[in-house]
């Protein structure tokens, strides 16, 4: 009786939130590795980070992998040939030897994890222990950066009966899997069905890590509204430690909610937040975003540029997720700033607009002509007299149009309602 006592507890379902497999922060160190933009330094340090954890969570798949493919294809656009070189030969290079010591360890794990499998099929064991077992040889092999054999052995355990819960965390750490290796189109197709599962029994924590899981794709594929709404909610009831920190999530929060909130929700939901303000003073990328955000709000234009540059430099440029969408968002930011200003004006000369940001006549007028032909800024240049001229729309003429199609909308629905009733009367007859 002991014996089955001891090994009911020996395969206990484990949750495995606690386990960060794969390890974020080795893809996002490795990630600074590629920035010509990042410092040196900072460079060197990441290197160091990341050879420290293939050696400790014995990564020899992703080792062979970020040598020979990583770095490579991810270097070309980015790091000058030199300094790839410099990167490839003094920080990562390749040990053969030490890539074959993690080889040995990874068999001898896999090969233990096998017969554990192997045992309790054997001796027919439940649902639940195989299960668990084909869990814990999935995650070792995430843990060592192995996605496709961890997908594959992953999804065996979902063919079990074990419960939608238990499913779900299997999910997610599949999903992770595809943050690892910042392939959003197989996150994508992941929480997709991490999603249906929720819909047929997620608990409340599930719901929340999923919503954090979301947020994040949807930052790293341009929806930032969408992920301004998810990582904001995210910021007071995050628990999904094993795909990012709370650091990181504060800090997308802010980005996003800078990019679409407007005044009043950004007051209220980033610049007043509590779990924001409590993490300003120990998280230097959240200083940057929240100093741009704070100027803009109090329409402090002189300090605005300097904190859009340190914005870029400390916060999109070394993020992973951010860094492709960084010229992006820095020139949709300075459209915001000048729609703004504008606002309030119906003209304005170059010169005092140039002076409230700080930089010159020829800077502005060349940076406004980028947007006003395609009306992303409703103004005009007239460059004979040095003036900016502000062309509102006509409210009054939008108004009737979006009334009339609010009443389209509403009579469709009438009519619907009306046939639905005839046909229940009919029915009914």
């Amino acid at each position: 009786m002991v014996d089955v006592e001891e090994k009911s507890q020996e395969v206990e379902y484990v949750d495995p939130t606690v386990n960060r497999v794969p390890n974020y922060e080795v893809s996002e160190k490795a990630f600074l590795l590629t920035q010509s933009k990042v410092s040196i330094e900072q460079r060197k340090e990441a290197a160091e980070f990341v050879l420290a954890k293939i050696k400790e969570e014995e990564m020899a798949p992703y080792y062979k992998y970020l040598c020979e493919e990583y770095l490579v294809n991810n270097g070309q656009s980015d790091l000058e040939h030199d300094e790839k070189s410099d990167s490839l030969n003094e920080w990562i290079k390749f040990d053969q030897e030490l890539y074959n010591e993690l080889c040995k360890k990874n068999e001898s794990k896999i090969k233990e994890l096998n017969e554990k499998i192997q045992k309790l099929e054997e001796d027919d064991e439940g649902e639940l222990e195989q299960a668990q077992a084909w869990i814990n040889l999935g995650e070792y092999y995430a843990q060592i950066g192995d996605k496709d054999n961890a997908e594959k052995t992953l999804g065996k355990s979902l063919s079990k009966a074990i419960s939608t819960g238990a499913k779900i965390d299997v999910m997610l750490t599949i999903a992770r899997l595809g943050f690892f290796y910042n392939d959003q189109l197989y996150v994508k197709e992941k929480l997709e069905a991490v999603n249906s599962m929720i819909e047929k029994g997620g608990d409340w924590e599930r719901r929340n890590r999923y919503k954090t899981y979301y947020g994040m794709h949807c930052l790293a594929v341009r929806n930032f509204k969408e992920a301004a709404k998810l990582l904001v909610d995210s910021l007071a009831t995050f628990t999904s430690i094993e795909l990012t920190s709370y650091e990181s999530i504060a800090t997308y929060a802010s980005v996003t909610g800078l990019f679409t909130l407007e005044r009043t929700d950004l007051k209220s939901k980033v610049i007043d937040s509590p779990e924001l303000l409590s993490l300003i003073s120990t998280t230097a990328a959240l200083q940057s975003i929240s100093s741009l955000t704070i100027s803009l709000y109090a329409s402090d234009y002189a300090s605005y540029f300097p904190y859009l540059l340190e914005t870029y430099a400390n916060v999109l440029i070394p993020c992973k997720y951010l860094n492709r969408h960084a010229d992006f968002f820095v020139r949709e930011m300075r459209r915001k700033v000048y729609a703004q200003l504008l606002e309030s004006y119906k003209t304005l000369s170059l010169k005092s607009m140039a002076s409230a940001f700080g930089v010159s006549v020829a800077f502005l007028d060349n940076d406004l002509g980028k947007f006003i032909p395609n009306k992303q800024l409703n103004c005009v240049i007239d460059r004979v007299n040095g003036i900016v001229e502000t062309n509102r729309p006509d409210n009054k003429n939008a108004q009737y149009h979006l009334l009339v199609k609010q009443g389209d909308g509403l009579l469709t629905k009438l009519q619907k309602y009306g046939a639905a009733v005839r046909l229940t009367g009919s029915d009914r007859v």
